[in-house]
């Protein structure tokens, strides 16, 4: 049986030897096969997932790495299709319960959870990734519906206690609509997965709004912030502090999917907790494209 791995995550479990600028906190795997869907921004068909590459490695030899390894999750991305679930719930058992185990999975029933949940799954990142059913009917072909979407994140939730909801930032939604689905997935405990959008090699979303996205986002989790708009466009917010921990990959605990959707060059989801000089830098730039108030200044 073979499994692909990311190519930090076989760097990791030296499978290959690359250079890595920063080491990933979870060991990210994809489970071999064509994905039955067929959504316009995936890369997946061309041995991606985003801008990443994911190599092929015998599952045998991946197993006896991971066990050696100090990275404090697994990740297994699972693509689109029937056969699959039955596949990841095998891959699952043989790992073991070395490291706790999350999975990214589309909309699937509430059976197939709870038979993942049995496997040992600790939580499930569920890849909505548009912030309204408009988009998402644009965008996501091939796959299940909006609503099963919405409904697979509540049954994650009753399931396995948590749950994350993958967000992409860049596929024509306004700031107010990426805004309201924050709110209404964290009104009902859903974490978010944010991500930005990556199309023909390069990312596509101005990083001044996607600063201003991960500070909403940041807040929204914590409950807290006043966020006003002009014409859908975030025009100002105002929060209590400020917090580096903003700017950092979001998700799943431990998940720092490092240069996922950027080049080292232009970060945008942090793999790592910014230095001083990088937090100013980030703030600076949220604050070109909204006001910014903090309290505690």
């Amino acid at each position: 049986m073979k499994i692909r791995v990311s190519l930090a995550t076989a760097s990791l479990l030296q499978l290959k030897n690359y250079a890595l600028k920063a080491n990933p906190t979870t060991l990210y795997f994809l489970l071999s096969g064509e994905c039955k869907g067929d959504c316009l921004y995936c890369t997946h068909r061309k041995g991606y997932l985003s801008r990443v590459r994911w190599p092929e490695f015998d599952f045998e030899n991946v197993k006896d790495k991971i066990k050696k390894s100090d990275a404090k999750r697994i990740c297994i991305q699972c693509p689109y299709g029937e056969e699959y679930i039955k596949m990841l719930e095998k891959v699952v058992r043989e790992m073991g319960n070395e490291k706790p185990v999350s999975v990214s999975i589309t909309a699937i029933s509430k059976e197939e959870m709870e038979m993942l949940y049995d496997a040992g799954v600790e939580r499930v990142g569920i890849g909505l990734d548009c912030a309204t059913e408009e988009i998402f009917n644009r965008w996501k072909k091939g796959v299940p519906s909006w609503n099963a979407y919405m409904k697979a994140l509540a049954n994650a939730k009753k399931i396995f206690g948590n749950a994350t909801c993958h967000l992409i930032i860049g596929l024509g939604e306004s700031d107010e609509e990426a805004i309201n689905l924050m709110k209404k997935l964290s009104r009902k405990g859903i974490k978010i997965a944010l991500f930005a959008f990556f199309a023909k090699n390069v990312t596509a979303v101005d990083l001044s709004r996607y600063r201003a996205m991960q500070i909403a986002r940041y807040f929204i989790e914590k409950g807290k912030g006043k966020f006003y708009f002009d014409d859908e466009k975030l025009s100002e917010m105002e929060i209590p502090y400020f917090s580096k921990e903003a700017f950092i990959t979001s998700g799943c605990p431990d998940c720092n999917r490092p240069f996922y959707n950027e080049r080292v060059t232009k970060i945008y989801n942090y793999p790592y907790l910014l230095n001083d000089e990088e937090a100013k830098k980030a703030l600076k730039e949220a604050r070109k494209y909204a006001r910014i108030y903090i309290a505690s200044e």
